[in-house]
């Protein structure tokens, strides 16, 4: 059953520009609180989550090794986040290396070559398999002409918090590849959003997306006795830092809320 939403909460979520969603989970006592949790809307790199554990399942069924080294030329080079790009080319990290790159610091040359070492078909494939109905990978990173022709990559908060919770419990792929997800995300460098007003003794492992007019961070927020599962998707929220206070501002109630135990502040 999902908890009414305090009224602190739904005025952060009622935006004055595009739409805020949201979908939490307590994972200790199970309360949830949604907004517009199902509606689709660009992934931007929360895309990279479900590509992990795609990731990890290939290794855990001995079709990857994450030990193997990969030379990453010149030509696999691509704009947006990330450090691979700025590096000299011919490097030869891990698999793992790339798999931790994509989620800690969302490298794009580390997710195409990902993407295409995987395959985007069995990509969807474990989306599909895990019951992540709104998420869709239709383009590899900064895939300009994909873009051109209107291919995009999709998701929900609700399917964020998901996939977040089957992580943070041990239920995503493998007990073993879960802990291995959190360690990535728990390597997080962005950390502008989500933890920014989350008090001493709170931890986050997020991930962060952006692109135009997308600005979102979904993460396993813990401390001593409980953990949050939540996921904040702002989508036309102009100017960003409105959408990036917004989502700070919200994670800060609902871990309030939650370590008090409480019918929630006012």
């Amino acid at each position: 059953m999902t908890d009414a939403l305090p009224p602190r909460l739904a005025a952060l979520l009622d935006s004055p520009t595009g739409r805020i969603a949201l979908a939490a989970r307590h994972l200790d006592s199970g309360r949830t609180w949604r907004h517009g949790a199902d509606r689709r809307v660009p992934s931007a790199s929360l895309i990279k989550l479900p590509i992990l554990a795609a990731f990890w399942e290939t290794v855990e069924a001995g079709r990857l090794d994450p030990r193997e080294r990969v030379r990453v030329p010149a030509e696999a080079r691509v704009d947006g986040t990330g450090v691979l790009q700025a590096l000299a080319p011919d490097l030869q990290p891990t698999w793992s290396d790339l798999a931790t790159l994509m989620i800690a610091v969302s490298d794009n040359v580390a997710t195409n070559l990902i993407v295409d070492r995987l395959g985007m078909e069995a990509i969807q494939r474990w989306i599909d398999t895990a019951g992540l109905s709104h998420t869709r990978i239709e383009r590899r990173m900064m895939d300009r002409a994909a873009m051109s022709a209107g291919r995009q990559n999709w998701t929900s908060a609700g399917d964020m918090e998901t996939l977040l919770s089957a992580i943070a419990t041990g239920a995503c792929v493998s007990r073993e590849a879960s802990a291995l997800m959190m360690r990535a995300l728990e390597a997080q460098q962005i950390q502008d959003r989500l933890p920014r007003r989350l008090p001493d003794g709170v931890r986050v492992a997020n991930k962060t997306g952006n692109v135009t007019d997308v600005t979102h961070d979904v993460g396993i927020v813990s401390w001593p006795g409980g953990a949050l599962a939540i996921a904040v998707l702002a989508h036309e929220v102009r100017p960003p830092w409105q959408a990036m206070d917004a989502i700070a501002e919200i994670a800060a109630v609902l871990t309030e809320l939650c370590r008090a135990g409480a019918p929630g502040p006012r």
